[in-house]
């Protein structure tokens, strides 16, 4: 009986290593892996007896032009424009884009796509709005393929990183208003995420540079979602705020949904501005005051950065005025 030959899965597993980074260290891909794990597969292959198959390490080669995009889906709009600005980017460098799915913020979701996503060789992995756990940290450090995150970051993760400063963003949305006259400032809609715990202390940090006040129920919590600005406003009266700080677009049009059923008047008797600034600002009555993230830009930049292994960025944004926040008497 003629003994089955090794595969590239039994020299993954003799080497302790996954089935991409066996594939990567016979294409000889550079800056790919460590010398000591080229070591370990090529001593895992030696042992075993195995033989490359060219035509599939052909195909692997190809297929390195691909990009694993691993998208989590939270309930607002923003990824549109980054995905737009990702794939003019890579075909212009010849190469594609290939989206996994991660749900809303769950690491089983997250975790599978990560799985699928480092099944073959890729040129990179780019996150866009994931929140990374351990073991998903873990799973990619362990791919060896170069990973970046994507309009979410943490300096406490050894990952590169694009996206706009979440602490600016809040910072300068307060800033603003109380430059109009506002004293009492909400802010509705963060989660507990990275993302969020980092617009908290911006518009925390804007708030004490004024020695203005915070009051416990000023900061309210949500998901970014429409619904969640509209349960937030149902608690408007016992708040009497002047204005609010919405950590999206749709959380500002919940907002000014439920207000408008509640005969609470924007601009005046409550100002807006709202984090984002996608199209939606536009189509509201009266349109939204917003820090506009430049998505589009992110997007590309995102795949150039990740090609050319660049530092981590922060995308400039900037504030437009329209017709959701008031001037009050100073």
């Amino acid at each position: 009986m003629v003994a089955n030959k090794p595969t590239i899965k039994d020299v993954a597993r003799q080497a302790g290593v996954s089935i991409a980074t066996v594939s990567r260290v016979m294409a000889k891909k550079a800056n790919t892996y460590t010398p000591q794990t080229a070591q370990r597969v090529w001593d895992a292959a030696a042992k075993l007896g195995y033989q490359k198959n060219s035509a599939a390490a052909e195909l692997a080669t190809r297929s390195s032009d691909k990009i694993a995009v691993i998208v989590s889906n939270p309930p607002t709009n923003f990824s549109t424009g980054i995905l737009d600005g990702m794939q003019q980017a890579a075909l212009a460098h010849d190469r594609h884009i290939i989206i996994f799915y991660a749900g809303n913020h769950s690491p089983q979701l997250l975790h599978q796509a990560i799985k699928d996503a480092t099944a073959g060789p890729r040129a990179g992995i780019l996150l866009v709005g994931s929140e990374i756990d351990l073991k998903s940290l873990k799973m990619l450090q362990d791919s060896q393929i170069p990973v970046r995150l994507v309009s979410n970051y943490s300096y406490e993760l050894p990952l590169q990183f694009i996206s706009s400063d979440n602490t600016e963003l809040a910072a300068q949305s307060v800033e603003y208003l109380i430059q109009k006259g506002h004293r009492r400032i909400g802010l509705f809609g963060i989660n507990h995420s990275h993302t969020g715990l980092q617009r908290r202390a911006g518009y925390q940090k804007a708030m004490y540079e004024h020695h203005l006040p915070i009051e416990q129920d000023w900061i309210r919590y949500g998901d970014y979602s429409y619904e969640a600005g509209q349960t937030i406003m149902q608690q408007w009266p016992d708040l009497k705020l002047s204005a609010v700080v919405a950590a999206s677009d749709l959380v500002a049009m919940g907002i000014m949904r439920q207000a408008t059923q509640m005969g609470i008047k924007i601009p005046q008797d409550l100002s807006i501005v709202s984090i984002d600034g996608t199209f939606l600002c536009e189509i509201t009555d009266p349109q939204l005051t917003s820090v506009t993230q430049d998505f589009y830009q992110i997007g590309i930049n995102s795949v150039l950065d990740l090609l050319g292994n660049a530092p981590s960025e922060l995308v400039p944004f900037k504030l437009i005025e329209r017709g959701s926040v008031a001037e009050l008497p100073k």
